[in-house]
């Protein structure tokens, strides 16, 4: 399995690409905005594209759904509770002044938290991780968890935005915090990390199962 960061948009999102070099299958997480740079991997690599998967439904991960699913064929993958998101700029907390357009999109498939997907030769698994959104995902891949707004190097995700819950949160980050192995973390936004590492060095991991 390969890993791309694609750092699209003025909010500096992490759209990874998932894919299997030698059957050219991939799949897309949080495609933000710059549809083309990321279209533009993928000719590149000459990947097919199978599945858009989704973290959560805020504007700054979902604004190029449209535009690579229309390329790509696709399948738009969301939890059930952000998938409105897709469908309204204002659940999506889109601004006018945004410099790309809000595209309106549907989900092909909602989750509710536990489904299990083929992604190449590994195996995905989403578990709904409420608390920056009410639909906020991280997905399982082999050694890899890709957290959206839910964790990210040194930090977490706001919750002080509409949908989002400080309760929530804390619950998500203890189940993060009690894995029972190291992972490395691939966030919705700055550098990538490990499990391990946050769980010496961030205080609202720590905070949520009780340490200091």
């Amino acid at each position: 399995m390969k890993v791309k960061t694609i750092t699209v948009g003025a909010s500096r999102t992490n759209c990874y690409v998932v894919y299997d070099q030698r059957g050219g299958e991939a799949s897309i997480i949080d495609p933000g905005a710059e549809a083309e740079k990321i279209l533009r991997f993928l000719a590149e690599k000459e990947l097919k594209v199978k599945n858009i998967f989704l973290t959560h439904g805020h504007f700054d991960h979902i604004l190029a759904v449209q535009q690579v699913q229309e390329k790509t064929g696709a399948r738009i993958v969301i939890h059930e509770a952000d998938a409105v998101c897709l469908q309204s700029a204002h659940a999506a907390l889109y601004s006018s002044i945004m410099q790309e357009p809000f595209r309106v999109s549907k989900a092909d498939i909602c989750l509710r938290g536990g489904e299990k997907t083929i992604v190449g030769t590994v195996e995905a698994e989403f578990i709904h991780t409420p608390g920056h959104t009410p639909g906020s995902v991280c997905i399982m891949m082999d050694n890899v968890i890709f957290t959206g707004d839910t964790i990210f190097e040194g930090d977490v995700g706001r919750t002080d935005l509409r949908g989002g819950d400080e309760s929530d949160l804390r619950r998500s980050l203890a189940w993060l915090y009690r894995l029972p192995y190291d992972y490395i973390l691939y966030p919705g936004h700055g550098n990538p990390t490990t499990l391990g590492i946050e769980r010496e060095t961030n205080r609202y991991l720590r905070a949520a199962v009780g340490l200091k």
